[in-house]
């Protein structure tokens, strides 16, 4: 399926296999804890600690949680002495948001 769009960005990230990291991004959007954490991280860089310190669960499940984010890239980590900060990836992000809009600006084939 070809969808047709405006935005040059668009169609460079689908003629160039991006797809499957757009699966990783959308899979890592589907769980409310993940969006969550996005939304924190969105605000502020954060450690482990402080992320987890939000969360009723297990820090192995924020550990799980973060993996999969940082794997998926929407989340960045860096090593700030014995703490690893976790920090939003605003490139990844754009990159759903512009399939996003090429859904959304393509023209229907009524």
């Amino acid at each position: 399926m070809v969808i047709f769009c405006y935005r040059e960005q668009w169609r460079y990230i689908m003629r160039n296999g991006r797809e499957n990291a757009l699966d990783k991004k959308f899979h890592a959007l589907s769980n409310s804890t993940r969006r969550e954490i996005l939304t924190r991280l969105s605000k502020k860089p954060h450690s482990a600690g402080e992320i987890a310190g939000y969360f009723q669960i297990t820090p192995a499940s924020i550990s799980y949680h973060l993996s999969l984010l940082q794997r998926s890239g929407l989340i960045c980590c860096r090593q700030v002495e014995k703490q690893r900060i976790y920090s939003i990836n605003r490139g990844a992000l754009d990159e759903v948001y512009l399939w996003l809009m090429g859904l959304y600006n393509a023209k229907s084939n009524k």
